[in-house]
């Protein structure tokens, strides 16, 4: 089951080939990998025919040759004969050379260069108008490799081909697991399109589908039609039966229309509309259920995203999401992810970026969809938000000049209101070779407000500070030999000082202000806030270690370790909220990633207090992965205070053809499942299946239950859903961040 209208990660702006039926069902497009993949000890598909094309004259050749005029030529014995792009196999041919036909019998086989291939007793052919029949014949289309049976086919001119009494399939001949029964079967391959009249499948020999009438594509362009439809259960919405019906509108333009039976809700209606253009592409999804069944009420969501350029070197992108009630993510959702939504956005932006100067505007507005968190919590929305930056190309030993700047009008209901300027010149004199780095900088931000107050209030406050940076670092490299092959050892110190006297800020407003994670990133940071609402004093001094193992030969990083540490010299008085923060040092970072082997890559965090003893904060992420389709995650979260999790995903072949595939997210603070699935693969050599179980919790703690199930037919299509792969998992990329898993902000 797929929640329908918020963002998705998986989803695409691109426009995907698909295959399509009218009045009938036949493919979707997955996100899953494929079943349609090679599978161990499935015999390879026959090679399509080849043979050289021929100009419009007609080549024969056989064992003996008879002619009883000078208009017909009997050929007998190992006959080929070839005209144009068909080629004609028998043990006898009488050909009629004005007429240009002929008349093949004996292990007959005809065959075009696209791969198409006819075998029957006896054929009668035009050449010149590609006109005749053949009877009991067995076939393979080039197009995909389908083949089959048909009890008559009729050859009706270039690319038309009518065929009775039709079994068609894409299994291999040994192992025919499912076939369709067709009572004709017309293909136009200039148009790219197949027609049928009374269609069954039929898998293990056991009729599932009935179609009166089928049409689909003979190729991988996109035809309107019916999707396969989807079934499913869960705990909120009942059992599911979802008909997509897909309108290939235009090459550009297209929509997939999908009304969804929900047991427990009533009657929804999807719909997916996409565009695409060659300065412009975006997609509009909406969901609406009239008068929900447990709640009444109408239930809706919508989200549109736009990207276009507008010319050199300008953008503009929409991305704007709404549902109609709190409840909508975590009723519709499929996954926690989703369910644990806190926050949608709704923002416009126009933007340049040329080769100094960066200019960009932005409205933006957020609809919060939790309830619990409180009014002076929620985010402001920026109507509008102005930025203009300037950053020219560094030349080492010559000043360096930069700006950011920023203008910024923030609205929030029973709020504080106003505007905001935030200016920040800044000039270095960056010094680099081979062996090391030293950047000196000076900057001065300065925050100017225009707020909507009444009384005596100040509603123009401003400050400035001036800072001072020094950014140093040394690269020492060695050759290191190992069992496994040659590799370069760096060590890599470096100092950043930085210095930023106080100044009194204690009675701006906080409009968008915090303070960050602290990462090894971070610790190199020109202020301690993130925000334009304060610029944190201090007299710092960060020292920081990095070492590195490269793949002499390769260039491929196998060994990152890095670890450092803030010294403080001063208290830092300027804080969120308003204190005095006296601690001469920060935590402890340490941050590690490894290839340990080929099989074998982890990731490592650690955040640890030094004066109290303690970790703040840490992750560690293992993955096993000793052949492509075999893996296994494993990572553990930690933050004090906050949550401490589990995670833990597997993709692993049982046997050639049986794949167990499994996850959960298990949170150890109060012993509680988060989200886990369980499933079981089956593939063969033309068909496949998949059975999910899925569990996570709501928003009330409650734990919600699901099913999914998917059946692939190679060569037809797939049907229903299946949760994301272990294997798209990495170790080198990072996680969402920190965080536990229950309510996420978008």
């Amino acid at each position: 089951m797929q929640f329908y209208g918020l963002p998705n990660e998986q989803s695409t702006l691109m426009p995907q080939p698909r295959c399509w039926v009218y009045l009938a069902i036949v493919a979707v497009v997955s996100s899953q990998p494929s079943f349609a993949d090679p599978v161990a000890g499935c015999p390879a598909p026959p090679p399509k025919p080849f043979f050289e094309a021929t100009s419009e004259e007609t080549e024969a050749h056989a064992d003996r040759m008879e002619t009883d005029d000078d208009e017909t030529v009997s050929l007998y014995g190992n006959v080929e004969l070839r005209r144009g792009d068909q080629r004609v196999l028998a043990d006898e041919i009488i050909y009629n050379k004005p007429k240009s036909e002929l008349q093949a019998r004996g292990n007959v086989t005809l065959e075009s260069l696209d791969g198409d291939q006819f075998q029957a007793p006896e054929i009668y052919l035009r050449l010149d108008s590609k006109t005749g029949y053949a009877e009991s014949t067995t076939y393979r289309l080039g197009s995909n490799d389908a083949r089959g049976s048909a009890g008559r086919i009729h050859f009706k001119g270039e690319g038309l081909i009518q065929l009775k009494d039709v079994r068609y399939t894409t299994c291999p001949k040994s192992q025919e697991d499912w076939y369709l029964r067709l009572g004709d079967l017309k293909v136009d391959k200039n148009r790219k399109v197949g027609s049928t009249h009374n269609a069954t499948i039929k898998f293990k020999r056991v009729p599932i589908f009935y179609w009166p009438y089928l049409r689909f594509p003979v190729s991988d362009e996109r035809l309107s039609g019916f999707l396969m439809p989807e079934f499913g259960r869960s705990d909120k919405l009942g059992t599911e039966l979802s008909v997509p019906y897909y309108w290939n509108i235009a090459p550009n333009f297209d929509t997939t229309i999908t009304p969804r039976v929900l047991s427990k809700r009533g009657l929804q209606i999807r719909n997916e509309i996409r565009y695409l253009g060659r300065p412009l592409n975006g997609r509009l999804d909406f969901a609406f259920l009239e008068d929900d069944d447990e709640t009444g009420e109408d239930r809706w969501a919508g989200h549109y995203l736009h990207r276009q350029t507008l010319g050199q070197s300008w953008s503009a992108a929409v991305d704007y999401a709404k549902v109609s009630d709190d409840d909508y993510p975590d009723d519709f959702g499929n996954n926690l992810a989703i369910a644990s939504l806190t926050h949608l956005r709704q923002e416009a932006d126009i933007g340049y970026n040329g080769t100094v100067w960066d200019f960009g505007t932005r409205a933006q507005s957020f609809q919060t969809i939790d309830d619990t968190i409180a009014l002076a919590d929620r985010p402001y929305d920026l109507l509008p938000q102005l930025s203009l930056s300037a950053r020219p190309a560094i030349t080492p030993g010559r000043l360096h000049p930069e700006l950011d700047s920023e203008l910024t009008n923030f609205e929030r209901d029973n709020s504080l209101t106003g505007g905001r300027l935030n200016l920040r010149p800044a000039v270095s004199l960056p010094f680099r070779n081979s062996y090391g780095f030293i950047t000196p900088k000076l900057s001065v931000t300065h925050i100017a407000y225009d707020l909507d107050v009444l009384g005596t209030t100040d509603d123009k406050p401003d400050v400035t500070v001036p800072s001072f940076s020094l950014d140093s670092g040394l690269f020492f490299e060695r050759p290191m030999r190992m069992r496994n092959g040659a590799f370069i050892h760096t060590l890599e110190p470096r100092l950043f000082y930085l210095k930023i006297p106080e100044e009194d800020q204690d009675t701006l407003p906080d409009f968008d202000t915090s303070l960050p994670d602290l990462t090894f990133a971070n610790l190199f940071r020109e202020n301690r806030f993130v925000g334009g609402d304060r610029v944190g004093d201090t007299d710092q001094v960060t020292l920081a270690l990095t070492t590195r193992v490269i793949g002499a030969t390769d260039g491929i990083e196998r060994l990152r370790v890095s670890l450092g540490q803030i010294f403080f010299f001063e208290d830092r008085e300027v804080n969120l909220p308003a204190g005095i923060d006296t601690s001469d040092e920060s935590d402890i970072i340490l941050d590690l990633t490894a290839r340990l082997a080929e099989r074998w890559a982890m990731r490592a965090f650690l955040q640890r207090d030094q004066e109290i003893g303690q970790t703040q904060r840490s992750e560690l992420f293992f993955q096993y992965q000793p052949a492509p389709d075999k893996i296994v995650n494993f990572s553990q979260r930690f933050d004090r205070d906050e949550f401490k999790q589990v995670d833990v995903s597997v993709h692993w072949p049982l046997k050639p053809r049986w794949t167990v595939q499994a996850g959960t997210s298990y949170s150890l603070d109060d012993n509680t499942n988060l989200d886990s699935h369980a499933g079981l693969q089956y593939r063969s050599c033309c068909w496949g299946i998949r059975f999910f179980a899925r569990r996570r919790i709501d928003s009330n703690d409650e734990q919600v239950n699901s099913i999914q199930l998917q059946l692939t037919l190679n060569g037809l299509g797939e049907w229903g859903s299946a949760p994301d792969n272990p294997l798209d998992e990495s170790v080198f990329v990072p996680t969402a961040g920190f965080g536990r898993d229950r309510r996420r902000y978008r």
